[in-house]
């Protein structure tokens, strides 16, 4: 049935891994030395790549001949869209690791798997998308291996028709009122304040597969204005007043009061029962997905179990632009449980899932029962892991402590025997394992026996069961994360793990996790080497709590304990932080971590300069005020119970508190870099490096602290810079004026001297006067974690050589209020050093000596405080002590309390002047002066006239910059709120006639690099593989009227500006929610020109004819809806409405594809054929409603199943040509017989029948039989039936063979307690409402009553209806009560309706119809017997006409008179001389002679009567055709010469010539005359050239060539020349021979078409001469004459090397043939087959052996004689 193809390949490596064959037929081969490449096209066998039917059975079918070839095969999709619904998917029980719940009944309720492309024990096989698009249905699984190796998966996109995750968008909200947009793809209703949404319905039920209101379930938020995820914040379907449907799929809702949620806002809703997998690989050696698009994965993720070397390459997990949606999945996108060999995750994106990413673990079982020392019995833990097994003989399992994690010694060994789950509901018991021991195991119990017996302390619930065997090395390199609700990479596994080249951003949770669980989910492994390297981490750790980190260990033993993880190297990455993560690294037992080589830098930088005046006098200064608008802080390392840690060589930006928090272990565990800045429990932040520039230091000079000093009358501009982190940022330039109001002079004016820097400078903080600076305490101090303002630190400070130092000042002014405090410091940083101060306590100033040491303070030591305005402070230190003085004159001292030690001060510190208070407005002002250190004097102030720019100028240069910030940002089309710089994110809307807008921006920084991206994948930091990016131009900051098209619905057109630096970017967002067009309508289709007839918007699929030798197609759409977009599709290539299409064969299918301007994509299949005699399929297949086929029809495919439940059914079948002959059996008796198309009646009966139809081409050279096994059901269960949209149920979920609780149906007979498979569960008050139309019901029967699920309080009543009348009224029943027997009529019946009243309260009201069903009419298997036809006759044997147009009928009489099947076909042998119709009514048209035949439908006998029509003479001119065939032969004549041909042939010729010429111009020839006249003429033409000898000893035919009657006909061309490939005819006293050019002198017979006795004796000469000159005839062509019903003898001549498949099969007549060639080699399949059984055939001697080995392969029947 399917034709097959081969052809080299140089590489079949290359071509499963790459490439796809094309094939015309359904199988092709591709051959190379080594191995042969099978490509099976899918749509050969009913896949449907117009995307109009369902291709579930045609891709199983497809699969199903996949297994039966030998070697490697691609299953090649042509390009195009397949639609996969569950309804006649395959279905699997399976039981998948994370998903489904024993504790609910969803494990048993879900545990039948739909999957759409289901391989199970294949190898070495290639999925071949070809970039095609696979939409799935409803609640399926779309791709499954179930032990398979060498598999992939390629080059798909894949969606589905309706998520089952809702996503909605806020468009607008004003005061109490939101508009909300939901996207096109999905179904909902409104009524009150209820919305519910629904899934696509089923094209087999009507009814959706799914239905959910408001919220649906669980519920995260998606502020599309940042791109986070949360699950805080107001629902959109909570707190409802009111509700309005509004057009473009927009939800106008009113709220009691005003919503938290703003414009921008989304909504991600979904259920949390996982019922499915997206993918499933099971028991499975290397498979790979590559080049795959997954737009959504329904319930879960895709899983790989138990298998080993998956690989998943540019597989992305995202929307595709202008879904409108936010969300991609309902939980993890991959889950890797129980692997391994080697897990690839590779170039792939992952966007917006409801959970993690990718998770990588096995599964610990815990030990319940030590049962020997080397059996276990274990257990499954988690709730929601169970049902597969775990182990296999022979792998390697480990025992581990369930209080440690840790290994036990002694505990590893090897499986030899499991008794267990097998993953398919039942039980597996493999090696040593006792059968016995099934019994004592369920879904989560194993019993496992191992080679070797097992310590002591391998006990109950003391131990957990790891297997080694399956545990991962894992590669996830150069991924892309965005919005990661929960966490990023999961993996636990023991072997080495390498995470390199990866992009996060906002991460919820850690964007590395690496847990080891064996409390809660049980997930197993430890790691032991882990490489981190060459990420890149943005924004990650921001909203879990628990998971506050860049990157966590976080085992679930006791931190105290050994460690369980060793070996992580954490190199080389750069983290971009923000406030709300806690730390970089937080790690739990790890043993062996290296950080080392990576950046640690904020996110977001926005320096801004803030002066409070910018008007200065001469000699007024003022700050700076230099700040980050966007500030972050982040605490670096926490360890718990690791050891050997090394952190060395990173950089750390301002922010980053250096700090290590230990637990469970030493300080020495802790390797910390010479020049790191890290400390252990305490830390600082690094300093930054500022640098300002005064753009003219005559008129405004600025210190080392930014402080602006007014110099004399002029403007200048001051920009200041802030160099950390290796970046540096520049705050925009502030202009300052001076004004000539003081008449002090330039040298008079003292600023502080650049060798001080003022930490947290604050306006008004500090002043200069003189030599001496007074700070106003402003703010805290500097007591425990406080941070002080106006901090004045001298530069780095050091020991004298004895290790002692001095420092003295002068401190003016007193402490008012209570916590005032300032004086003199040794500091090392916020939290490390050593004070004597004023202090102020309650009402109680003193002198004190404060000291801290990692933030911890104290300030014991003290003394009174001197009277004096002005006292002396001094403080001494020798090594870690230090001692505090003061004084009024400076030569009498006074010891401040005792001396104290601090540790942490070191021998590098600074010397700072610090003031402080409680009370920020009224804090005291103190001058400090006279500052020495160690003996000498330190100067505070200097001449502003020094002055000039303050810092490292040249740093600037060495520096690039950071600043990724826009200057400016215009959006023209709509209307956005004004931009400023420090809002990243604007929202608004437009209506449909807004196709485009043009964006404009400017970045402030002339070296930053802008990139703007519409919809781009994630619309989040990175932009890798976005689907449309425009960068600026030639290197400049900035883009003008870039022009961006919107789609309708959400358009997020995100700018990012990267930095000079190449690494700080920042993002823009500007949201657009438009509404489109939504008009997907066509009004027709037209095949060149001409309207494809009956077209109507709810029939997909429309049919047109071609006429032969077109070679070119174009075709229209009629009135397209506003802003669609057309596709066509043909073969794998697309086209636009109106282009010239190539024709392909005789036939070739059009996928046609409107896309709306929002909305859902509208299929058509436009089906074109070109005419032909020899086709002999079908085209349509028409059952009404009592057949229900299962799948779509398909030419191709011959076989299908199908069932019914009436005894007689319509039938309709239509083939692809209307001369077509189409005959119907069913069950071996003929129905029907017609041309073109047959509609008919079938009788079936109970079990199994049989519906087969024939179909023989008009020329009779083929015939297709099509099959139906169609099952006659006498019963059909309730629950096989789809019940109408209007059921309800009073809670819970109607229930298919399932209680309302999802438990097995049960109820009471009187004496115990009954279960039932089948049957409905339902919970009052509730209706079921079935349509029984037509069905062929008689009874409906069921039992009726409270499941026993249910407690005392269930009491309901059960009524029937049937159309509306009730039928039975039930008593009311308890769960207690025995169940009721219902047995009722529906014959005739409409609606049947199945009531359950709650009989008051509804509680506990569980109602079943337990083994409900419907008795149908084949019950009663009373089929009328079948009486056979066993003969016909006719009314008259001969006939004779005399008038044209005269009549005569024909009646038939078929036997026996009681025949079941009277049904007759009447046909004549001579159209020409007399017609016949359908009634037997004979017509006379010419003078002749016609066979009239009668044959009945069933057994095909016959009758005949012989008509002569005798019409007196009267000349007829001959017919116009004819006569334009002689004028043709004239015109050929003009270009031949007489004097090119020899005298003899030329007279001859020139008499035909002139003869034809005559009878053209008298017009009086009859048609016999002028045929003779037309046969001279090409005759003598045939006879001008000189014709080559034959050297052979055989006579060549006479026959002659018939000159074409046509010069455009390509057959014979009218030149002479003929190519290769051209076919020449040849007529003469044989008949007419038609052949096919093959080589420079050689034909090949294609077809025959005898005269008179040569009918019977056919020969195949050995010469023929044609077109001028002499061909050798060296093969016969396939189907050459098969079927030949006249030919009895058949001569092969000399010349034959090759006989073609069915050249002669079914010559039933033929008895003789004689083959004279001794040159064959080939004799074609089924060449000989069928001819009479009688035959003799007569071959060369020697060739005897040789042939008849030939002979019989070609099927001919071992009776028939070689001789």
């Amino acid at each position: 049935m399917k034709t097959r193809k081969t052809f080299s390949v140089m590489l079949v490596i290359c071509m499963l891994l790459s490439l796809v064959f094309p094939s015309s037929g359904g199988v092709s081969n591709a051959a190379s030395a080594s191995d042969k490449v099978t490509v099976i096209d899918v749509t050969q066998y009913g896949a449907d790549p117009t995307g109009v039917k369902d291709s579930a059975e045609g891709i199983q079918a497809a699969i199903e001949a996949a297994k039966e070839v030998n070697g490697p095969v691609v299953l090649d999709f042509p390009k195009g869209e397949y639609q996969i619904y569950p309804d006649h998917a395959q279905k699997r029980e399976l039981y998948i690791s994370n998903t489904l719940s024993r504790n609910n009944g969803d494990r048993g309720t879900y545990k039948m798997k739909n999957i759409g492309i289901l391989l199970e024990n294949m190898e070495n096989v290639t999925l071949e998308g070809n970039q095609s698009s696979l939409i799935f249905h409803g609640k399926m699984m779309m791709f499954s291996t179930i032990g398979c190796k060498n598999i992939r998966i390629q080059n798909f996109d894949t969606d589905f028709q309706v998520p089952s995750v809702v996503s909605v968008t806020a468009e607008k909200v004003e005061g109490n009122t939101a508009i909300l947009y939901v996207p096109e793809c999905y179904n909902y209703s409104v009524s009150g304040t209820t919305v519910t949404w629904s899934s696509d319905v089923s094209p087999y039920t009507g009814q959706a597969y799914w239905s959910y209101t408001n919220n649906v379930g669980h519920v995260q938020g998606f502020d599309m204005t940042t791109a986070t995820l949360t699950t805080s914040g107001d629902k959109f379907f909570n707190n409802v007043q009111s509700m309005e449907k509004l057009d473009g799929h927009r939800l106008k809702v009113t709220y009691n009061s005003a919503p938290s949620f703003k414009a921008g806002y989304g909504q991600q809703m979904r259920r949390t029962t996982r019922d499915h997998s997206a993918a499933f690989f099971w028991e499975s050696d290397g498979v790979t997905m590559q080049h795959v698009e997954l737009h959504f994965l329904h319930a879960f993720g895709v899983v790989g179990q138990l298998s080993k070397n998956i690989t998943l390459d540019d597989v992305n997990f995202r929307n595709y632009e202008g879904s409108g949606r936010t969300g991609v999945g309902s939980a993890d996108f991959v889950q890797m449980s129980g692997c391994g060999g080697t897990i690839r995750i590779v170039n792939s994106t992952f966007e917006d899932p409801q959970d993690d990413p990718i998770n990588i673990h096995g599964t610990f079982l815990q030990v319940t029962e030590r049962i020997s020392d080397n059996k276990f019995k274990v257990h499954y833990q988690h709730h929601e892991t169970s049902g597969f097994p775990n182990y296999y003989v022979g792998d390697e399992v480990e025992f581990v402590s369930k209080g440690t994690l840790l290994p036990i010694d002694g505990a590893k060994a090897k499986v030899t025997g499991v008794v267990g789950p097998d993953g398919h509901g039942g039980t597996m018991v493999a090696g040593n394992g006792d059968k016995a021991d099934a019994s004592k195991t369920d879904l989560d119990t194993i019993i496992v026996t191992l080679d070797t017996n097992m310590p002591s302390s391998v006990s109950a619930n003391a131990a957990a069961l790891e297997n080694v065997t399956y545990t991962p090395s894992v590669e996830i390199e150069n991924n892309v994360f965005r919005e990661m609700p929960v966490r990023g990479i999961l993996v636990t596994t023991r072997k080495p793990v390498v995470i390199r080249n990866n992009e996060f951003d906002n991460v919820a949770g850690a964007a590395v996790y690496i847990s080891d669980d064996v409390n809660s989910w049980y997930e197993s492994g430890h790691d032991e080497d882990v490489l981190i390297e060459g990420n890149v981490f943005r924004r990650c750790g921001v909203n879990q709590n628990s998971y506050s980190a860049f990157i966590q260990f976080d085992p679930t033993n006791n931190g105290a304990a050994e460690p369980v993880h060793k070996n992580v190297r954490i190199k080389d990455n750069t983290f971009y932080f923000t406030n709300g993560t806690g730390n970089i690294i937080n790690a739990k037992s790890v043993n062996g971590l290296t950080f080392t080589g990576n950046k640690v830098l904020r996110f977001s930088v926005n320096e801004k300069a803030n002066p409070a005046k910018t008007t200065l006098a001469i000699g007024e200064s003022v700050a700076m005020n230099v700040s980050a608008v966007e500030g972050a802080n982040i605490n670096a390392f926490t360890f718990n119970g690791c050891r050997n840690v090394n952190i060395s060589d990173n950089i750390y930006d301002k922010g980053v508190t250096r700090r290590v928090n230990i637990t469970n272990m030493q300080n020495s565990e802790v390797k910390i870099g010479e020049n790191e800045g890290v400390s252990i429990g305490s830390g600082t932040q690094p300093a930054s490096e500022m640098i300002y520039v005064s753009s003219d230091p005559e008129v405004v000079r600025v210190d080392g602290t930014g402080h602006v000093t007014g110099l004399k009358k002029g403007t200048a501009t001051v920009t200041a810079y802030e160099l950390v982190g290796g970046r540096k940022f520049q705050a925009d330039p502030v202009t300052f004026t001076v004004t000539d109001q003081s008449t002090g002079t330039v040298t008079a004016v003292k600023v502080l001297v650049k060798d001080l820097t003022v930490k947290n400078p604050s306006d008004g903080g500090y002043s200069v006067s003189g030599d001496s600076v007074t700070i106003k305490a402003m703010g805290q101090g500097l007591w425990a974690t406080q941070t002080a303002n106006n901090v004045i630190v001298s530069g780095e400070n050091v020991n004298r050589g004895d290790g002692t130092f001095t420092a003295i000042v002068k401190m003016s002014g007193k402490t008012v209020n209570n916590w005032d405090e300032a004086g003199l410091f040794i500091y090392k940083d916020d939290d490390n050093y050593v004070a004597v101060e004023r202090k102020h306590g309650t009402n109680s100033p003193k002198v004190h000596v404060v000291t801290e040491a990692n933030g911890s303070a104290n300030e014991d030591q003290n003394t009174e405080n001197p009277n004096a305005e002005a006292i002396w402070l001094k403080l001494e230190k020798s090594g870690n002590t230090f001692t505090g003085y003061c004084s009024v004159d400076k030569e009498n001292w006074t010891k401040v309390g005792n001396s104290i030690t601090n540790d942490k001060i070191g021998n590098s510190f600074g010397v700072a002047l610090v003031a402080g208070t409680g009370n920020s407005t009224k804090g005291s002002a103190f001058t400090f002066s006279d500052l020495e250190v160690n003996g000498k004097a330190v100067a505070l102030t200097e001449d502003a006239a020094t002055g000039g720019e303050s810092g490292n100028i040249e740093n600037l240069a060495k520096v690039k910059s950071g600043n990724a910030i826009l200057e400016s940002a215009s959006v023209s089309g709509v209307s956005f709120p004004t931009f400023s710089s420090e809002t990243k994110s604007y929202v608004t809307t437009a209506d449909k006639n807004v196709k485009s807008v043009k964006i404009s921006l400017k970045a402030k920084d002339e070296n930053a690099k802008i990139e703007i991206c519409r919809n781009g994948v994630g619309n989040g930091v990175g932009l890798k593989n976005v689907n449309e990016i425009v960068s600026a131009e030639n290197g400049k900051n900035q883009i003008t009227e870039q022009e961006v098209a919107l789609v309708a619905g959400l358009n997020i057109i995100t700018a990012r500006v990267i930095a000079e630096d190449g690494t700080t970017q920042e993002i823009y967002r500007f949201l657009v929610t438009r509404t489109g067009a939504q008009d997907a309508s066509i009004g027709g289709i037209s095949v060149d020109n001409k309207e494809v007839a009956g077209f109507d918007v709810s029939e997909k699929s429309y049919s047109a004819s071609l006429t032969k030798g077109q070679t070119e197609v174009k075709i229209a759409l009629k009135n397209p809806g506003e802003g669609a977009k057309a596709v066509l599709n043909v073969n794998g290539k697309t086209y636009n409405p109106q282009e010239s299409i190539p024709v392909s064969g005789d036939n070739m299918t059009v996928g046609i594809a409107i896309t709306p301007d929002g909305g859902v994509t509208e299929h058509y299949s436009l089906s074109l054929r070109v005419p032909s005699d020899s086709n002999a399929k079908l085209e349509k297949v028409q059952f009404g409603s009592t057949i229900q086929s299962n799948g779509n029809f398909n030419a191709n495919l011959k076989e299908y199943t199908a069932s019914t439940m009436t005894r007689t059914s319509r039938v309709t079948f239509t083939a692809q040509e209307a001369n077509a002959k189409i005959t119907v059996k069913c069950n071996n008796v003929t129905a029907a017989t017609g041309k073109g198309s047959v509609e008919t009646s079938v009788t079936m009966k109970k079990g199994n029948n049989q519906l087969q139809v024939t179909v023989e081409s008009a020329d009779k050279s083929r015939t297709e039989t099509y099959i139906w096994s169609v099952e006659g059901k006498s019963e059909v269960y309730l629950s096989d039936l789809s019940y109408e949209s209007n059921s309800a149920t009073g809670w819970g979920s109607i229930m298919k063979d399932k209680s309302v609780d999802g438990k097995t149906l049960t109820l009471y007979d009187g004496s115990q307690e009954k279960t039932f498979e089948k049957g409905m569960g339902i919970h009052a008050t509730a209706n079921l409402y079935y349509n029984i139309e037509g069905m062929g019901f008689k009874k409906f029967t069921s039992y009726m009553g409270v499941d026993r699920e249910a407690n005392q309080d269930g009491n309901v009543k059960f009524n029937v209806y049937t159309d509306n009348k009730q039928v039975y009224t039930g008593e009311a029943v308890t769960r207690a009560s025995e169940m009721a027997k219902l047995d009722i009529s529906v014959e005739g019946v409409k609606i049947l309706r199945l009531n359950v009243d709650q009989n008051g309260s509804d509680s506990n009201d569980h109602a079943d119809f337990a083994d409900a069903k419907f008795i149908t009419e084949l019950a009663d298997d009373t089929t009328p017997e079948t009486i056979a036809v066993t003969g016909v006759t006719l009314d008259k044997s001969t006939a004779k006409l005399t008038e044209k147009g005269q009549t005569v009928d024909l009646t038939a009489t078929v036997a026996p008179e009681n025949a079941t099947n009277k049904n007759v076909i009447f046909e004549t042998s001579n159209e020409k001389a007399a017609t016949v119709d359908g009634n037997g009514k004979v017509t006379a048209v010419a003078n002749g002679k016609a066979t009239i035949t009668v044959t009945t439908e069933d057994g095909e006998k016959t009758a005949a009567c012989e008509v002569t029509v005798e019409i007196p003479n009267v000349p007829v001119p001959a017919p116009e055709e004819l006569v334009n065939e002689v004028k043709n032969e004239i015109a050929a004549a003009e270009g031949r010469k007489e004097s090119d041909y020899t005298e003899e042939t030329w007279k001859v010729y020139e008499k035909a010539l002139n003869a034809a010429k005559e009878a053209v111009e008298q017009k009086t020839a009859t048609e016999e005359e002028m045929q003779q006249i037309l046969t001279a003429l090409r005759n003598a033409a045939s006879a001008l050239k000189k014709e080559t000898p034959s050297t052979e000893k055989e006579t060549p035919s006479t026959e002659k060539e018939t000159p074409s009657t046509n010069p455009q006909t390509p057959e014979t061309p009218n030149d002479g020349t003929v190519k290769v490939g051209q076919v020449i005819k040849a007529e003469g006293q044989y008949g007419v021979f038609t052949y096919k050019v093959t080589g420079k002198d050689t034909v090949e017979v294609k077809s025959i078409t005898a005269k008179g006795k040569t009918k019977k004796s056919v020969k195949i000469f050995n010469k023929i001469k044609a077109s001028g000159k002499t061909w050798k005839v060296t093969s016969v062509a396939a189907n050459a004459l098969k079927g030949n019903k006249k030919m009895e003898s058949l001569t092969i001549e000399k010349n034959v090397r090759k006989i073609g498949k069915n050249a002669f099969a079914n010559c039933r007549k033929l008895k003789k043939v004689t083959i004279k060639s001794k040159k064959i080699n080939t004799i074609g399949k089924n060449a000989f087959k069928n001819i009479n059984k009688n035959a003799t055939v007569k071959v060369p001697k020697a060739q005897k052996k040789k042939y008849a080995k030939l002979l019989n392969k070609a099927k001919l029947s071992k009776k028939v004689k070689i001789k």
